[in-house]
């Protein structure tokens, strides 16, 4: 699904009330999801995901069609820490939490969930966030670390 999509209030109040029962993929998604990306991108951040988790939220009325505005160009140039520091926490800690096992190995990614908690505020979220990209380099490679760079908000 190429259209994107933003929370709503009822979607920040879901993420801070957890009221809704919602499936644990459906949350992670609602975590990270903005107007920056498609919906099929976020998708395919998220470990079984699918675009059935997409509808639920548009159903519950969590999200809704982003308004994007297309006369600003995208910064070729960003730096992954201008990109991070676009991401609030919540969106920052959901996309950490959601890939660290996936890119780091069930050990790795207990220790790295395990440091996201220790965080005591944005800018140290986005410190460990940096030293996820280098780690995520490490363990899986180029492209992997492209991938993620992409999810926290680069252009290239």
């Amino acid at each position: 699904m190429a259209q994107r999509f933003s929370k709503t209030d009822s979607g920040r109040a879901e993420i801070s009330g957890r009221g809704g029962k919602l499936p644990r993929t459906a949350r992670n998604l609602l975590l990270i999801i903005d107007g920056t990306r498609a919906a099929s991108n976020w998708v395919e951040l998220i470990h079984g995901a699918t675009q059935a988790d997409v509808e639920l939220l548009l159903a519950k009325g969590l999200i809704e069609a982003a308004r994007v505005d297309v006369t600003l160009p995208i910064a070729h140039t960003q730096t992954l820490e201008a990109a991070i520091a676009g991401l609030n926490y919540d969106q920052l800690y959901g996309l950490l939490t959601s890939q660290a096992k996936e890119r780091l190995g069930l050990i790795k990614g207990f220790k790295m969930v395990l440091d996201v908690e220790k965080c005591s505020g944005l800018a140290e979220l986005q410190q460990l966030a940096v030293r996820f990209v280098g780690m995520v380099r490490e363990a899986q490679g180029d492209g992997a670390a492209k991938k993620m760079r992409l999810a926290l908000g680069m252009a290239t």
